[in-house]
């Protein structure tokens, strides 16, 4: 679900034909990481219970209204 949510805020709402970006339709999400992010081994060495951990971020780019 948090995936489909980015990668909907991220992406475009203007026709994909279109030469130029219309006003208003411009994504509402800017995508800080490709994927996701895993612990690097100083995290699982000092916390165990980060082996399951995947950090996925975005920055608010627009309003969405």
């Amino acid at each position: 679900m948090v995936k489909r949510a980015l990668t909907a805020g991220a992406t475009s709402t203007s026709p994909p034909d279109l030469p130029v970006e219309l006003p208003g339709t411009e994504p509402v999400l800017r995508l800080l990481t490709r994927g996701a992010e895993t612990p690097t081994e100083a995290e699982l060495e000092s916390n165990p219970r980060s082996q399951s951990v995947r950090v996925r971020a975005a920055e608010r780019v627009r309003d969405a209204s």
